[in-house]
C-alpha cells in the first residue's frame, strides 16, 4: 500500500508538537510517570474516540447514500 503526501504530512510534521510534548511527558525533570501515563490514555483515547466516530459517520454516508 503507497501512502499518499498527505499521510506524510499529517503523521511526519503536523504532529510533531505533539511528539514533542509525549517525550517530554516521560523525558522531562521532574519525571512523574503516573500523570504521563494518564496524559498519554487521555490522548489515546480521544483519538481512537473521534476515527472511531468519523469512521462511523464514513459507514453511515455510504449506507444512505451509495
Amino acid at each position: 500500500m503507497i501512502q499518499g503526501p498527505g499521510t506524510w504530512l499529517i503523521f511526519g510534521i503536523i504532529l510533531v508538537p505533539v511528539y514533542v510534548v509525549i517525550a517530554a511527558w516521560f523525558l522531562g525533570e521532574p519525571r512523574d510517570t503516573k500523570t504521563a501515563v494518564l496524559g498519554l490514555g487521555y490522548l489515546v483515547g480521544l483519538t481512537t474516540l473521534l476515527w472511531l466516530g468519523m469512521f462511523i459517520k464514513t459507514v453511515v454516508i455510504d449506507l444512505a447514500f451509495f
